[in-house]
Parts: structure tokens; C-alpha cells; sequence
């Protein structure tokens, strides 16, 4: 994570669309960016992040993530090879 980087190529408009993203920066937002490129991210834009951040960062901060939704949630468990009962957002969805 290089600083001074112009990272706001990075981030797709439309995974980003309600955030500046020459603001965002690598590693004090990585729970954000995370987050939101399972969530709203296509395959390729996951995949880079993934490579970005690399699978145990993305997985910590996807199994602490208890508003990930069932899209987010069975992508991070496919891609990243996690155990659904080891997400905090799982409990919740066998409640809904």
C-alpha cells in the first residue's frame, strides 16, 4: 500500500458512488472498502482487492462484519475458503 499513490483509480463508481474516493485511503478504511467491494464490487473488482489486501486481512474483517449481506457473506466464504459458521453476519441470516 503505497502512500502518496493516486488510489482513487482503485475504486469503482459503482461500489463507491456516495464516497470521495482520492479520500479513501488504503489502510485507515480498509473495513470500509472491504466491506462495501464484497457487497456492491463485480468478481474482477473482489479478486483485485483480494490481491490488495490478501485473503487473512479481507477474511478478519468480513468474519467481524455482522451487517454482511448474504451476497457478501457467500462470496467471502467461496472465494476466501472460511467456514459460514465463522462469520458474524451468518448468525443473523439463519435468524431472517
Amino acid at each position: 500500500m503505497e502512500a502518496g499513490r493516486d488510489i482513487g483509480i482503485l475504486f469503482p463508481k459503482y461500489a463507491f458512488w456516495d464516497v470521495d474516493p482520492d479520500k479513501l485511503d488504503l489502510s485507515r478504511d480498509r473495513n470500509f472498502i472491504i466491506s462495501r467491494i464484497f457487497e456492491r464490487g463485480k468478481f474482477d473488482d473482489v479478486l483485485s482487492f483480494i490481491v490488495i489486501y490478501g485473503k487473512d486481512e479481507a477474511g478478519a474483517i468480513l468474519q467481524n462484519n455482522k451487517y454482511l449481506s448474504r451476497k457478501g457473506l457467500f462470496l467471502a466464504h467461496a472465494l476466501l475458503g472460511l467456514p459460514l459458521q465463522d462469520f458474524k453476519a451468518y448468525a443473523s441470516l439463519k435468524h431472517n
